[in-house]
């Protein structure tokens, strides 16, 4: 008995941790930053005055009466936007051409004055509403730029105005996600943007603003490409903050709004995968445009091509080989099980390995029974500790001497490396440089669909 007792005692006590997790490296994202890190992809929905025109900006002339979708659904639009993966929604309540597409009573040109439903339609609530019922969150993209509106050339006049707009979208239609603020055509015009910013959040704290906004920054481009080193921390009004960068493209090249003779623009599956890879597979978040037609639909065309774009990504994802492999690593912070590599089997379960402080390079090793043949891997950074990771490689064991198959820069929240078809019994996740000790969550190892991007594919 008194053996038994001290064999349990011993089992209890093995891994009980007496050093701390390392210490934030500021600055980290706040709660709603992370979360949307999490959410990896929208979908944006360019929909208004514009989809009756063939045109992407229209100059505020279009009369009111042009607006009239014969069948507005836009639960079709969050259940695909659900199934493939996107974890909320941005729509257009507003474009450049000042069109609004809900019946606010500070301009005549909106939906009050449009045939569609005698005018008592109010697209924004149908948009919310649906994103809601499929679980999906809601955002809305509202242009500072107004090609109608009289009041635009008066600055304090249109800033009232503005104000009024975004006090009825944060007061009437529940929790938002995300303000998309629009830098076009903002050029030269003076805005109140510290009061649009304050009046956000001061009814909706937990409301994102980006683009044009402290929370999200654009990438920079409009082709869902992140650049190969994404660092979440910049510079912005003379000091440091974590503003991650969103990645925005249209599903038909340089088409945001419908085009009726649009469909041969639709990109490729393969496109659509460089894209995932190159924006969500570089840390940021990818926000992937999908125009519904005149109808008030998105296209068959756009959304038989999402469904075979996300069944290629779930095929390649769907079995993570290193769940079978035994783990070990370099170091262990205080050889506490807390901060094991085995904590990065899962994925968002807030746990991590790390090491003790002032180790240099440090790796995680995975050892399998017998050899695996792969050609992806994922790596993520605890982010809510900030990012740290500024130069990582992955290692394969050949015969007695390590290989080296891939060298590469920042980690961030995600990043997925595809590499040429391996076989191994070891793989080794190796963390070169960083700015404080690495704290790593997930490593996945993973083989490719037979329709997913090949190696010497992805600059094609």
């Amino acid at each position: 008995m008194m053996v038994l007792f001290f064999l349990k005692l011993t089992y209890l006590t093995v891994g009980v941790c007496n050093v701390s997790a390392p210490q934030p490296l500021f600055p980290v994202p706040t709660p709603q930053q992370l979360m949307w890190h999490r959410l990896e992809m929208g979908m944006f929905c360019h929909f208004g005055i514009n989809t009756f025109h063939n045109e992407e900006w229209t100059d505020g002339s279009k009369l009111p009466e042009t607006f009239s979708p014969t069948d507005f659904n836009p639960l079709q639009w969050a259940e695909v936007a659900k199934k493939v993966g996107m974890g909320y929604l941005i729509f257009t309540v507003k474009h450049h051409d000042g069109f609004v597409l809900y019946p606010t009573q500070h301009t005549d040109y909106c939906v009050r004055n449009a045939p569609w439903k005698e005018g008592k339609g109010d697209a924004v609530k149908e948009v919310a509403d649906a994103c809601r019922k499929v679980g999906i969150k809601f955002g809305f993209y509202l242009s500072p730029w107004d090609r109608h509106d009289s009041r635009y050339n008066d600055n304090k006049a249109y800033d009232e105005y503005f104000k009024n707009l975004l006090r009825e979208l944060l007061t009437n239609y529940g929790e938002i996600l995300e303000v998309w603020f629009d830098g076009a055509g903002t050029k030269g015009h003076v805005y109140d943007w510290e009061g649009y910013y304050g009046l956000i959040k001061q009814i909706q704290p937990n409301a994102l603003i980006a683009i044009c906004g402290p929370d999200i920054r654009w990438v920079g481009n409009e082709d869902g490409l992140a650049p190969e080193s994404v660092w979440y921390v910049q510079e912005r009004d003379g000091k440091k903050v974590w503003w991650p960068p969103e990645c925005d493209v249209p599903i038909r090249m340089g088409q945001w709004f419908y085009h009726t003779d649009g469909e041969n623009r639709l990109l490729s599956l393969n496109s659509l995968l460089r894209i995932y890879y190159n924006s969500v597979g570089r840390g940021a978040v990818l926000l992937l445009n999908v125009s519904p037609d005149r109808s008030g639909h998105l296209p068959e065309p756009d959304v038989k091509r999402l469904f075979e774009w996300r069944s290629v990504i779930e095929e390649t994802f769907k079995e993570n080989l290193a769940l079978s492999a035994k783990w070990s690593s370099s170091n262990t912070r205080g050889d506490c099980l807390e901060f094991s590599p085995e904590n990065c089997r899962i994925e968002n379960d807030d746990k991590f390995w790390t090491t003790d402080d002032g180790m240099g390079t440090s790796y995680v090793t995975l050892t399998f029974d017998k050899p695996v043949t792969f050609d992806r891997v994922v790596i993520k950074e605890h982010i809510a500790l900030g990012q740290r990771v500024t130069k990582h490689s992955i290692w394969v064991k050949r015969g007695k001497n390590w290989e080296r198959l891939l060298e590469s820069t920042t980690v961030g929240y995600k990043r997925i490396h595809l590499l040429p078809s391996t076989k191994s019994r070891e793989v080794r996740v190796q963390i070169d440089e960083s700015l404080d000790v690495p704290v790593i969550e997930f490593i996945g190892v993973y083989l490719s669909s037979p329709k997913d991007l090949k190696i010497n594919k992805i600059n094609k």
